[in-house]
Formats: structure tokens, C-alpha cells, sequence
């Protein structure tokens, strides 16, 4: 006679059944698809991989797609921006592309592209008033009808918020650093990500390649990019510029304004940046 199943056989049999699947997925040979069809909008989206791979220029392509298709204006976010350097960049852009610094200037039905999201969506950083507000802005996403891309080397370094909100993931060439000291979470994704990339040959299609990973239906996809008519390797050494002088500078996060002691001050590295804290 067989013996009557329980609840906690059927748990675990269920358990058993996405484990198979979480294994299929990561497996499985990536489907090929055009770029603009494996992006969400409405949606969260976030590009990672090694420095000088192509995600901000992967950013600016999708963005152009969105415009040249659905005639959407972008918003480029560069946290603590001064108005030299932006305007420096808005010469650069396309006219339907804003340079802004500040997320009270993201307009409804828009693609934003957050460069150097850890900056200011640091995961350190995750209870912070600026990171309070990003996760509201996130929420909304979908009623504001925009495209929230954000660029980062790894996931580590985003806040949490940031990674769960997320409607596709997508990899640049990533390193093996980058898989080994990965979220746990995210660890197994960004390994077939390196495995992904180091199967390709040559240095110019990797270029041109992305990973893509759907949240949505659990499933990789690959695809190729490329540059959009405004790109420029003058415009590549802008940006670099500002992230090394963006890390370099010294910034008090809000929380620890006016809580600083004059007499006693100790520098300690906070991310990519140095703040001052009290001791």
C-alpha cells in the first residue's frame, strides 16, 4: 500500500521542481535576441562588467533605440556633478538627452541612465536619505512609465533595494574577481556571465556582446550592441575623468552632518568615496 502523501512531501518534492529549474536555467544555452526586444519598459535594469567593456555606451544605445522607437527623451544621472561638467557633457549629447544631477529632475515617460549608480546607490549606504528616496522612486517606476538603467561594475557594490528591484540584468564582459566576490545571490548568474563571455573569440565580439537575464521569466538571453552614432572615444575619456575625480573627492553623507567633531577627525574609506566621521 502506498503510503499517503504529506505536506512536507509535497514541499519538498516542490522545492526538489525549482531547484531542477533554477539548474535549467543557469545551464541552458542563452537564446539569441535582438537587444531592443529583451528590454523591459516600463522597467529596472541594471549593466555590469569590468571597466572600459562598453556599459555606458551600452546604456546610451538602448536609450536611442527607446527614443528613435518610442520617442522617448533620457535623462543621464551623474551624481555630484558640477555645472562645468555638465554642461561639458550636454555639448556632447544628442538634444533629447538631459544631463542632470539631482532625481526631482527625471521626467515622466522618460529612459534614465544612472552612471556610476554606487556612487550615490551605495549598498553601505542602504538607510541613508538618498537611498530612502531612490526606493521610492523605484516603486513608481512603472506609473511614471520610465526606463531606470543603472550602471555598475557589480552588484556588491548597489544597495539591495537597487537588486531586488530589477527587471533584467545585463553583462559586459565580466571578470573572474567579479563572480568570486559576488552576492551570494547573484554568484552562480555572474559565473556563466565570465564563462559566457570567455567563450567568445575575439576581443571585438566580446565588445559587442551582453548576457541578458530576464527577472521576469527566469531565462539568459544574448545579444550584440553597438555604438550609438554620438558615442566618441573623446566622450569615453570625459566620463572616466569624472568617475576618477568623483572618487577622489570627499563627501559627508547627510546622515553625518553635523555630527562631526572639529577637534577629532578620521578619514575612512565609505565605498568608492572618503568620507569624514566622527571618532
Amino acid at each position: 500500500m502506498t503510503p499517503k502523501q504529506t505536506w512536507s512531501d509535497k514541499l519538498r518534492r516542490y522545492r526538489s521542481q525549482k531547484s531542477a529549474e533554477y539548474a535549467q536555467a543557469i545551464l541552458a544555452t542563452p537564446k539569441r535576441a535582438q537587444l531592443y526586444s529583451a528590454i523591459p519598459y516600463p522597467g529596472v535594469v541594471m549593466i555590469m562588467g569590468d571597466i572600459r567593456t562598453g556599459k555606458t555606451g551600452l546604456a546610451h544605445e538602448i536609450a536611442g533605440q527607446m527614443h528613435s522607437r518610442r520617442n522617448l527623451p533620457a535623462m543621464l544621472h551623474i551624481p555630484r556633478l558640477t555645472e562645468q561638467q555638465r554642461k561639458r557633457l550636454q555639448r556632447l549629447t544628442p538634444s533629447w538627452m538631459k544631463v542632470v544631477n539631482k532625481r526631482n529632475q527625471w521626467k515622466d515617460r522618460s529612459v534614465v541612465i544612472y552612471d556610476e549608480a554606487a556612487q550615490s546607490a551605495h549598498a553601505r549606504r542602504s538607510q541613508s536619505g538618498d537611498a530612502m528616496e531612490l526606493d521610492d522612486m523605484l516603486a513608481i517606476a512603472g506609473q511614471r512609465e520610465q526606463l531606470i538603467l543603472f550602471i555598475s561594475h557589480y552588484s556588491r557594490k548597489l544597495d539591495l533595494n537597487v537588486c531586488t528591484a530589477v527587471h533584467r540584468i545585463i553583462w559586459k564582459r565580466p571578470t573572474y574577481a567579479h563572480q568570486l566576490w559576488e552576492r551570494d545571490e547573484m554568484a552562480d548568474f555572474t559565473s556563466k556571465a565570465y564563462d559566457f563571455f570567455r567563450n567568445i573569440k575575439g576581443s571585438v565580439a566580446q565588445k559587442k556582446a551582453c548576457l541578458v537575464l530576464d527577472m521576469e521569466k527566469f531565462a539568459f538571453l544574448q545579444c550584440n550592441n553597438k555604438l550609438p552614432p554620438w558615442w566618441t572615444d573623446r566622450l569615453s575619456r570625459i566620463f572616466k575623468e569624472m568617475q576618477i575625480q568623483n572618487n577622489r573627492r570627499e563627501v559627508i553623507p547627510r546622515s553625518l552632518k553635523g555630527k562631526i567633531n572639529r577637534k577629532s577627525i578620521e578619514k575612512e574609506e565609505y565605498g568608492q568615496n572618503t568620507i569624514i566621521r566622527k571618532t
